[in-house]
């Protein structure tokens, strides 16, 4: 028996694969799911999420979102996602400075609060990547 991962960004379909059990960070902490699992629906905070197939362990880099886990399909909405070994640290950086950049201007410019809080949630997802691909490489 397995789970049926699925996650979706904006952009589309990132991963869809079956695994042994996922790791993920949500509001209420860390949740690790096994086939079997009862349904749930909760919100995904940035963080790595963990999974294992076929006896290897993989990890991605999410942002905030959604799961939901119905008949052991976990199905994960966030607005970002990137495999660890596909994260270019130097990328990282340089996206987390453009950010800051653009968080300075708008406080400056009394920019719409939830477009700061846009920015600095962006800020907080390069900061993920880069310490995901620090940590495992």
């Amino acid at each position: 028996m397995a789970i049926r991962l699925e996650i979706v960004t904006p952009e589309g379909l990132v991963l869809e694969r079956s695994v042994d059990s996922v790791t993920i960070p949500t509001e209420s902490g860390e949740l690790g799911v096994l086939p079997g699992h009862i349904p749930l629906a909760s919100v995904v905070i940035p963080g790595l999420l963990r999974f294992s197939a076929d006896g290897r362990r993989e990890s991605i880099a999410i942002d905030r979102g959604f799961l939901l886990l119905q008949s052991d399909v976990l199905a994960v909405t966030v607005d970002g996602a990137i495999a660890v070994a596909n994260i270019d640290a130097e990328e990282a950086e340089k996206a987390k400075k453009r950010a800051e950049e653009a968080l300075e201007e708008a406080k400056k410019s009394h920019m719409d609060l939830e477009e700061i809080a846009q920015l600095e949630a962006q800020i907080r997802y390069q900061l993920l990547k880069k310490r995901a691909k620090k940590t495992i490489p």
